[in-house]
């Protein structure tokens, strides 16, 4: 992109009732494609997108200030639209005044690195390619030492088609410059690694297709998984939560709070206060739902016999300021500080990456849970006896010294109720704990507060 202020002509495009986007000009064609688009597809800006809905539904035109922005810059367009058959209102036509770029600024930056740390938190992966699927960067879970060794091969020498694909099909795709939805790969090293692959179309500044964005989920339903059956002739997962029910729930519940926080936040125009209220409930209900989905999902996985975690060198500083940094909004929505190490400071430890992220995660959000509003939430680091630590430390209300064994049961919430928990989070943690040769204990008193520690095992000398 290097258009930069006022257009000496307006940049145009026309969207059809829809969605699509069935025409565009080469900027705005542009903007679509780094956006993850595709041509005849869906617009997909979502700003413009949303606008276009609303004119639509208020059958006017508007005129009004978008944001939007690529992988390099954000974007200050100034839009008008306009209803092209008026009276049948299928057709909305877009037309960009103005357009000025601005480089990305560090909070930018520091949005896409929360992103990824949320993407490694539910153990998805990133793999960048060129325009040939040679591989430029990637981050997998559980593979940060192999990452440089598959720099510059091809994405089909690192991972296996599961039929019914075909190599001819995926690179069809490739060929045609399209998305690939829900592509089930294997990996080709020992492992043998199941993931289901998302993949975008990338276009750089000069508009020409520079290759594939693909975000890759693990897959454990995969034919010859150790969790599966033949029954009838037909694939069986033992698996029936983690691998088949929660796949099926998540979509839905995801799509529930999405719409109900756009409601809930009038970007679609002015609303009744007692509505908005409805629908910003009806977000926090659907969260909390998903939340039980993953819970149960890990309850299941940490339950099975050949349950494993992988020994990764990790750095509980940094896994104590990404943890904090995931949830810096809800701390803030009541005012909570959080007190952190130096991030300097280094504190080497075994544990595997995403699990042990998932420990600080659940620690703290219970402590900003049971914390009253204005307190302070305290991290501190620590290394004895072989065992690297990281304490949690709040100003709640305390835990009486018969309970501390409760806690740690499933689904005890110590009579909470309509807390958000599902009373499976610390017993999941623990499990997580254990399976990395570490340990998860409390220390609290009524009135005191409470202090939770994690320990693993230090990292050995190479």
């Amino acid at each position: 992109m290097t258009t930069s202020g006022k257009l000496s002509q307006p940049v145009r495009g026309q969207v059809d009732v829809d969605g699509l986007l069935l025409s565009a000009d080469p900027l705005l064609m542009r903007l679509h494609l780094r956006s993850g688009g595709y041509e005849g597809g869906p617009l997909a800006v979502p700003e413009l997108a949303e606008m276009c809905r609303l004119s639509k539904r208020l059958g006017m035109n508007l005129s009004r200030p978008v944001q939007a922005s690529d992988d390099d810059c954000q974007i200050d367009m100034w839009v008008e639209t306009q209803i092209v058959s008026p009276g049948q209102e299928d057709q909305i036509g877009l037309a960009i005044i103005d357009w000025k770029e601005h480089p990305r600024d560090d909070n930018g930056h520091a949005d896409l690195a929360r992103e990824r740390d949320f993407d490694r938190l539910e153990g998805k992966g990133s793999i960048r390619t060129d325009e040939a699927l040679r591989i430029i960067a990637q981050e997998m879970p559980g593979n940060a030492a192999n990452a440089a060794e598959t720099i510059g091969q091809s994405l089909l020498d690192i991972f296996d088609v599961i039929p019914p694909s075909a190599n001819a099909r995926l690179l069809e795709a490739v060929a045609e410059r399209q998305p690939i939805r829900n592509q089930r790969m294997r990996e080709k090293n020992g492992a043998q690694r199941l993931f289901v692959l998302q993949g975008h179309p990338l276009v750089d500044k000069a508009g020409i297709f520079s290759g594939y964005r693909f975000a890759a989920t693990p897959d454990d339903t995969a034919v010859g998984g150790k969790n599966s059956k033949v029954a009838g002739g037909k694939l069986i997962s033992d698996s029936l939560f983690g691998l088949q029910l929660g796949p099926a729930l998540r979509q839905p519940l995801g799509k529930i709070i999405a719409n109900a926080e756009t409601i809930s936040s009038k970007l679609e125009g002015p609303l009744r206060g007692d509505y908005a209220s409805y629908a910003k409930d009806i977000a926090s209900a659907g969260r909390h739902l998903l939340d039980l989905v993953n819970d149960l999902s890990d309850l299941e996985a940490i339950e099975r016999p050949q349950f494993t975690v992988a020994a990764d060198d990790i750095d509980l500083v940094d896994l104590a300021h990404r943890a904090a940094g995931l949830l810096s909004v809800k701390a803030a929505d009541h005012q909570i500080r959080i007190d952190l190490p130096d991030e300097g400071d280094v504190l080497p430890a075994r544990g595997e990456f995403r699990r042990s992220l998932q420990i600080l995660v659940n620690l703290i959000g219970n402590a900003i849970r049971y914390s009253p509003d204005g307190s302070v939430i305290k991290l501190k680091v620590s290394a004895e006896q072989g065992f690297s630590r990281i304490s949690v430390t709040d100003q709640g209300d305390g835990i009486a010294s018969e309970d501390h064994d409760r806690i740690f049961q499933k689904f005890e919430r110590l009579g909470r109720s309509g807390d958000g928990g599902s009373g499976l989070g610390l017993f999941i943690s623990r499990r997580l704990a254990n399976a990395m040769g570490g340990s998860l204990v409390v220390e609290s008193m009524i009135d005191q507060g409470s202090t939770f520690t994690l320990a693993l095992p230090e990292q050995k000398p190479a």
